[in-house]
């Protein structure tokens, strides 16, 4: 986009307008290093007062009214900038287009008018979301029969930018989806809306995708498999407690935008406060260890430390200078940077990590996590009982927070269906100490198809809705290469991954996860006629990453899609260095899993992971990344009352 524009308006300088959408699908995928270098000296926020500037102006923005009405007002009587190039990111409406045309003072300016395809945020290597943070409760919850009109609404922009990411890679997709529960009487509200919900989407994605193909933006032949699939899935994934890296550090400690906060002291002796970007492509120790248990973090970090020491010698002479005995810490290294100021950015680097472990220990110290998330997972595999549960309760829970006390107690309703009726639950409450509202969202899970109640408690009072039977338990494989062999906390990995096994392998029934048409065919399919063998040892981990941003793969800005060089492929650079380019050559046809509702750190990591041990091009999107809190502010807005 920003390279194809040439214009001398400004000596060829530009202004970049973005919105607030547009601007998290740049900022995921370019530095700001990176849009300088396309020739832009100012970047601007479409929704605040602006001053007018001399400069050719570049507008990336969304094409809903609101964004365009802000367009037209920089024009509507003396126009802010003398050059205009619009690119929407998505498919622009009829109307908007008429509008543009009538404004007297915008048109002769215009010189761009394009729809660049491009509306979704990349997380990962292996992950992109729609930014719909709110689709689990307007598609999955009591109001998703009640308002239709944002029901339908919600899942026609999830689909519109999942089609934008297809044309970035230029992919045409068999799409299959996992067919809906059927209604049953007793089921909680908006039963009938959660049961086509995959396949309604899958309906639109695949509409759309034609109307792509039709107009050249997409290949003639289905060149990958996007399967969907909603939070029902799998609802324990967003409730245990992780003991991975990553997941434990946005679960535990205050990371906002991907940036934690920490204090550092200066060369001076002065303390400040720092910001620090979680990013796989600048951050190598996080690119590292962030699929790695918590354990061994801990041990590659002290690891590391000593590798520094033994490779520089006044490294190693400075440290011996410190007390005998003393281990890696922040002040080791802080001593180390003021001695050695040439190795400031190593060892800072590392000492922010040797900081997030020690404030992971300290979290999981001060909230007994490792009893509990021993106890959750003997639950989960069926090694521990609802009388463990309560006894674990009785003797700690005036110790334990209080969402942890709900994520402990759901990881068991989630996987014993019909274990809860109107006695027990109001023991439970008891016990651990919970209020009316906790077991509400508890028992909201409902929502998501779990069998909460007990069938003798369907109308037991303060329960807005009943349970017909629904004695299909929850069964999460285990895996070798997990638990007692390594760590007994690091023996869960989310139902996604066997969904995701299967697909590679072939193995997914067409009748719970048919195709919305016609089955690809064989000679196209995943295995590549040879088995593919599925295995998951743990001490496999992904290093596919992004591109280094800026550079653009060989197909980048092919395909209908008016993705140009420059700025928009530079993003198309890095998705093709994560998985998402616009071939998978060497690796059969790529699987795209889209999952409605949500997906979890786990869940990222387990997508990592299979397509490292398989060698196959897997991709992950959603709506959006779900933490556990977040998580049981969702299930709390479900319903009206549980």
């Amino acid at each position: 986009m920003l390279g194809t524009v040439v214009d001398s308006v400004g000596g060829g300088w530009k202004v970049l307008v973005m919105d607030a959408l547009t601007t998290r699908i740049v900022s995921s995928a370019l530095r700001m290093s990176d849009i300088l270098d396309t020739g832009v000296s100012v970047v601007e926020d479409l929704d605040k007062a602006r001053e007018p500037l001399p400069l050719a102006a570049v507008y990336y923005i969304t094409p809903s009214p609101a964004s365009v009405q802000r367009l037209l007002a920089d024009f509507a009587d003396k126009p802010l900038y003398p050059s205009v190039h619009v690119f929407f990111s998505n498919r622009v409406t009829p109307d908007a287009v008429e509008k543009i045309k009538r404004s007297k003072v915008l048109l002769p300016l215009l010189k761009t008018l394009k729809e660049v395809n491009l509306e979704f945020v990349v997380v990962d290597g292996r992950t992109f979301v729609t930014e719909h943070p709110h689709a689990m409760i307007r598609c999955m919850g009591e109001r998703s029969e009640g308002a239709r009109q944002e029901f339908e609404g919600e899942l026609d922009s999830i689909a519109s930018r999942l089609v934008t990411a297809l044309a970035t890679l230029h992919d045409y997709p068999a799409i299959r989806y996992k067919a809906g529960k059927p209604p049953e009487p007793g089921d909680a509200p908006g039963a009938n809306a959660r049961s086509l919900l995959t396949q309604k989407l899958a309906q639109k994605v695949s509409e759309r995708a034609m109307v792509l193909q039709r107009a050249g933006g997409l290949p003639a032949r289905e060149s990958c498999e996007l399967l969907i699939l909603d939070r029902s899935v799998d609802p324990v994934a967003p409730i245990i407690h992780e003991w991975t890296y990553e997941a434990m550090v946005y679960d535990l400690l205050p990371v906002e935008d991907n940036i934690i906060r920490y204090t550092a002291e200066t060369a001076s002796g002065k303390t400040e406060l720092k910001e620090h970007v979680l990013d796989e492509s600048n951050d190598g120790i996080w690119a590292e260890l962030r699929h790695s248990h918590i354990a061994d973090v801990y041990t590659q970090l002290s690891r590391k430390f000593q590798e520094f020491q033994d490779k520089n010698k006044a490294a190693k002479y400075q440290t011996g200078k410190a007390s005998a005995g003393a281990g890696i810490s922040n002040t080791n290294i802080k001593a180390l940077i003021q001695a050695l100021p040439q190795f400031r950015e190593v060892l800072g680097r590392l000492s922010v990590h040797i900081f997030i472990s020690s404030e992971l220990k300290n979290a999981i110290n001060s909230r007994s996590l490792t009893d509990l998330g021993e106890l959750e997972q003997n639950l989960v595999y069926g090694e521990k009982n609802s009388q463990d549960l309560m006894q674990y309760l009785k003797d700690n829970g005036n110790s334990l927070d209080a969402s942890d006390k709900m994520r402990l107690l759901m990881a068991y309703l989630a996987t014993h269906p019909e274990k809860l009726d109107a006695a027990k639950r109001q023991e439970w409450q008891q016990k651990a100490r919970l209020d009316g509202q906790d077991m509400a969202a508890m028992c909201n899970l409902a929502f998501l198809n779990v069998a909460v109640m007990n069938k003798q408690s369907t109308q037991s009072k303060g329960l807005s809705f009943g349970f017909k039977p629904k004695k299909k338990k929850a069964t999460y494989r285990k895996r070798e290469g997990r638990g007692e062999e390594q760590y007994t906390l690091s023996r869960f990995d989310p139902m996604l991954l066997d969904v995701v096994e299967d697909a590679i392998g072939n193995k997914l029934s067409q009748e719970e996860y048919p195709y919305v048409s016609r089955a690809p065919e064989e000679t196209d399919d995943f295995s590549s006629n040879e088995a593919v063998r599925i295995a998951s040892a743990r001490t496999n981990r992904s290093t596919i990453s992004w591109a280094r941003k800026g550079s653009a793969g060989p197909d980048a800005g092919s395909g209908g899609s008016m993705i140009g060089s420059g700025m928009l492929g530079s993003v198309t650079g890095a998705l093709q260095g994560l998985g998402l380019s616009s071939t998978s050559q060497g690796q059969g046809k790529r699987l795209i899993v889209f999952v409605i509702g949500g997906v979890t750190r786990s869940e990222m990591r387990a997508v990592h992971e299979v397509a490292k041990k398989t060698g196959k091009d897997v991709l992950l999107g959603s709506t959006v990344i779900i933490k556990p809190s977040g998580f049981l502010s969702q299930l709390r807005s479900m319903g009206s009352s549980a």
